[in-house]
């Protein structure tokens, strides 16, 4: 629970006090002045490591001993001030290492670590650390999910240490995180069995857990992302796959949060399922303490100067159903002036005078709460504070017990604990027992011996202690935690709880320094709230940083914030929700925008499937059937039916003009992402999250091909002229599906580097555009199967395209909220219309080409007028035939264009 007051932790205090290991002196002062960064660092893994690095070992806080430009920026060294720098002052005043070591530092080491300090405490060249993005983590997720059975998969959950790697942190560094996440994750388990986070990825910064290893379920993920002020939800493909395959939004979440947050109220003890009493704690363990002391099979240790609580204190042992059960006695301090005059009794919150109790009677101890050890099934330890009345608190009150450590110096249930009983049960000797030998006249005969039933000799209490530190530590080297004297929880807390700099703040929001400070410098309201980064040695307190960070979303598109509360409900296992992807009435999934332009089909999150007139600005109709979020339509040639597809894993068909469901198809066994109709409307494709596509025969209603495993994710289809032949993205590939040999051609050469997310094909058919998650648009040539251009400008994933029906143009829309209009020709940008607030998932020409129609994820459609970007570059497209129900024909030699309107869906 509690900090101690021993001499090692007023070194943790003071800077982390490298203990050295006693090992053989490597270097001498011999070498060029070139090469003493090499032998400084030489030195200090020689002596330093195994305490302050090795396996993540983080003595004294410290786990960067031989890391010499962290001594440096962390101000452990002063280049060119020896007698400034704390670690050479150590090491000079003979106090490093510790006096019990008896391998000391050389002279001739002591002169190079000085010399290497002296010239300015250079350090050795590093080579560049390729930064991790988090579509690089998807990635790594994904593919760690491929090689798990599909009905597990709604069991996985992932911690993610990414950002620090980006930040630069060391190896050591992060195999504390690694230590400390293990530890706690075990330590909030009710599973008899220890199991460490497995590590999927090469930097060993992404873990994946089982929720049944430790007796979790989807209630409490959601209690964890309930508080997880980063929970952001991605418009890319890959983040989308994750909360599919996992059923939940977030999945993934940051380990170093984790392990500052869920060691401390209220999350340990909602996670950790902690009633709100002792008693029901006690009924849960089987423990009867007040049948325990009336059968005297306790063990009590009472005793002054414990190093936590202010005043006497009484420990008392109990065993349980899973091992030890502890429980503290903790006191207030007796007033100078209590007694009155004449009476001089004892006070009772005076153990030696009242040993007996807890209760009320005269003879019995007055206590005011206490702390509670107890075995989890796994071996390890769980806690909770209690008031004098057994009620639960988060905190115990100062004038009894502190914790140092603690910004309030307050003792808090989960994170002082840990950071306290770093061996287990820590070893108090008893001194009530002798006490009442040596005073036999201040007891009756009776009570003496029922108190030396319940305080044994010293030796007992102190074997038993022993016994229980032993299984402890058993379990936490299982975790695979060593038992050391500083511990990783509790630090790596005070880390996380510290204020950022640039370069973490940058890696925490997935950015470069420059980059962070660019989008600092060009936002109003980020300047305002984090300008302070931009001063040199600037930093930014964790609690502002967390305020900020919906501010840091919204202004960098870094997504949606996550809303814990909208849910869908869970599964009937609790392991996930029912729909991860629902979201609220106004969000829009996909768009479908009509040959003239005058119609769009809108996706839901709210079920349903909308159709939409552009001019009219309103809704003509919906179209209900859906039981989930819908996330693909499609228009049929003749823009007389519609198809749809959503989480529900169905594809339905409807009647545009009535909004009557024509046909309910069910094949899929997960979201169907895309759909297209045949030119004929005789057949439909789909395509999802369950690696399957299927071929429907509209006419018969029924499935007439499948193809399975063809891929992790299938993101868009469209039919190929003849309807043989379906064009389909995979992840971040293309293939035909050949529909007669019911097989996928090879890959086309020269794809996206991330997933496709929208396939158009021009009227020719011969040239196609891809948009994918990698930012960029591609101009393929059909016949060749190779892309001609690239198209780059977007910030974030690209997520619709369109052909100008002549060919000259190409739109692009993406979560950048910007439309994009690109010479076909040359693969110039002509123009980006800004005024959308959300990113697009829709954008059409209409027939004229001198008008485009975008739809953004907010409902908003808006109308753009392109005459002064187009009139330069190409001669006016002849207008189409009209017809009655054709929209009026735009003015050929308009000088400007109209300005934008939005039509708020």
């Amino acid at each position: 629970m509690p900090y101690r007051n021993s001499s090692w932790s007023s070194w943790g205090l003071f800077w982390a006090g490298l203990l050295f290991a006693a090992t053989p002196a490597l270097a001498q002062n011999s070498k060029p002045v070139n090469d003493l960064p090499q032998q400084a660092q030489a030195i200090l893994k020689a002596h330093c490591y195994r305490c302050h690095g090795q396996d993540g070992a983080v003595e004294g806080g410290l786990n960067y001993a031989a890391d010499l430009a962290k001594l440096v920026t962390r101000r452990k060294v002063i280049p060119h001030k020896p007698a400034e720098s704390p670690l050479w002052k150590r090491i000079d005043s003979g106090s490093m290492p510790p006096l019990e070591v008896t391998q000391r530092l050389s002279d001739a080491e002591k002169a190079t670590l000085k010399s290497w300090i002296e010239a300015g405490a250079p350090v050795p060249s590093a080579p560049v650390r390729p930064q991790v993005t988090l579509a690089e983590v998807h990635r790594v997720i994904l593919a760690d999910l491929d090689q798990i059975n599909l009905r597990a998969r709604r069991f996985q959950r992932y911690f993610t240490l990414h950002h620090l790697w980006n930040a630069g942190l060391s190896e050591e560094e992060l195999a504390t995180y690694r230590n400390a996440l293990s530890k706690l994750i075990n330590s909030l388990s009710w599973h008899p069995k220890i199991r460490i986070p497995e590590a999927i990825d090469p930097h060993k910064t992404v873990f994946r857990i089982d929720l049944r290893w430790y007796m979790w379920d989807a209630t409490l993920w959601n209690r964890l992302l309930n508080d997880y002020p980063y929970g952001v939800i991605e418009d890319g493909v890959g983040a989308r796959a994750l909360a599919v395959h996992t059923a939940s939004k977030v999945p993934l979440i940051r380990g170093d949060w984790f392990i500052a947050t869920a060691s401390r109220p209220p999350l340990y003890q909602d996670l950790l399922q902690l009633p709100t009493n002792l008693a029901e704690l006690e009924r849960q363990l089987r423990v009867d303490p007040a049948f325990n002391i009336l059968q005297e099979r306790v063990y009590r240790a009472g005793f002054n100067g414990s190093g936590v609580s202010r005043n006497n204190r009484i420990l008392e042992r109990h065993d349980s159903v899973h091992g030890a059960y502890w429980r503290t006695y903790d006191f207030e301090e007796v007033p100078q002036n209590l007694t009155e005059r004449g009476q001089l009794l004892p006070d009772r919150r005076n153990i030696f005078a009242y040993p007996l109790g807890p209760g009320n009677a005269d003879n019995q101890f007055q206590h005011v709460g206490g702390e509670v050890i107890f075995s989890l099934p796994n071996g390890l330890h769980g806690y909770m504070l209690v008031n004098t009345a057994n009620i639960r608190i988060d905190k115990g009150p100062v004038n009894i017990v502190s914790d140092p450590r603690r910004p309030d110096r307050a003792v808090e249930t989960g994170v002082s604990c840990m950071a306290c009983h770093i061996t287990g049960i820590l070893p108090k000797a008893d001194q009530v027992h002798e006490y009442v030998l040596k005073n036999p006249k201040a007891f009756s005969r009776a009570d003496a011996e029922v108190i030396r039933a319940l305080y044994p000799p010293k030796e007992r209490t102190l074997a038993v202690m022993e016994e229980d530190a032993r299984r402890y530590q058993a379990a936490l080297e299982q975790a695979g935690a060593k038992v050391i004297k500083t511990e990783a929880v509790s630090t790596m807390t005070i880390r996380y709880e510290a204020d950022l700099d640039l370069n973490l703040a940058a890696a925490e929001v997935g950015l470069k320094p420059n980059e962070l400070r660019a989008a600092i410098e060009a936002s109003p309201i980020l300047s305002k709230n984090l300008g302070a980064l931009l001063v040199p040695g600037g930093v930014v307190a964790r609690q502002l940083w967390v305020q900020a960070f919906g501010d840091l979303v919204k202004e960098l598109r870094l997504g949606v914030l996550l809303q814990a509360t909208q849910s869908s409900g869970n599964l009937p296992d609790n392991t996930g929700e029912v729909d991860p992807l629902e979201g609220s009435s106004n969000q829009l999934n996909a768009a479908a925008i009509s040959a003239d332009g005058r119609r769009v089909l809108l996706a839901s999150a709210d079920r349903s499937v909308r159709l939409w007139d552009v001019e009219a600005n309103r809704d003509i109709r919906r179209l209900i059937g859906h039981s989930a979020s819908v996330w693909c339509v499609a228009f049929s040639a003749d823009e007389q039916r519609a198809i749809s597809g959503g989480m529900d894993k169905t594809v339905r068909v409807w009647d545009v003009n009535t909004g009557r469901q024509l046909l309910l198809l069910e094949g899929h066994d997960s979201l169907v992402a895309c759909v297209a109709l045949s030119a004929d409307a005789r057949f439909a494709a789909s395509g999802g999250g369950d690696r399957t596509l299927i071929l429907w025969d509209l006419a018969q209603g029924k499935e007439a091909k499948r193809l399975e495993n063809v891929g992790r994710f299938v993101t868009a289809l469209h039919f190929l002229p003849g309807a043989a032949r379906v064009l389909v993205a995979v992840d971040e590939k293309i293939h035909v599906w050949d529909l007669e040999a019911n097989r996928l051609n090879p890959a086309w050469e020269g794809g996206h580097t991330a997933p496709i997310t929208a396939l158009a094909l021009s009227s020719d058919a011969k040239q196609l555009l891809t948009a994918s998650d990698d930012g960029t648009v591609k101009l393929w040539d059909t016949a060749t199967r190779k892309p001609i251009r690239t198209l780059t400008g977007h910030r974030g994933y690209v997520k619709s395209v369109a052909f100008h029906r002549e060919g000259h143009w190409v739109l692009s829309g993406g979560s950048d909220t910007t439309v994009r209009l690109w010479e076909t020709a040359t693969g110039k940008e002509l123009g980006v219309f800004r005024k959308h607030n959300d990113p697009l998932i829709g954008v059409g020409f209409t027939p004229s080409g001198r008008q485009t129609v975008s739809v953004s994820r907010d409902s908003a459609v808006q109308i753009w007028g392109l005459a002064k970007f187009i009139a330069a570059v190409a001669p006016t497209p002849t207008p189409m035939a009209q017809t009655p129900d054709s929209p009026k024909p735009e003015n050929p030699v308009a000088p400007a264009p109209p300005k934008p309107r939005t039509l708020k869906v």
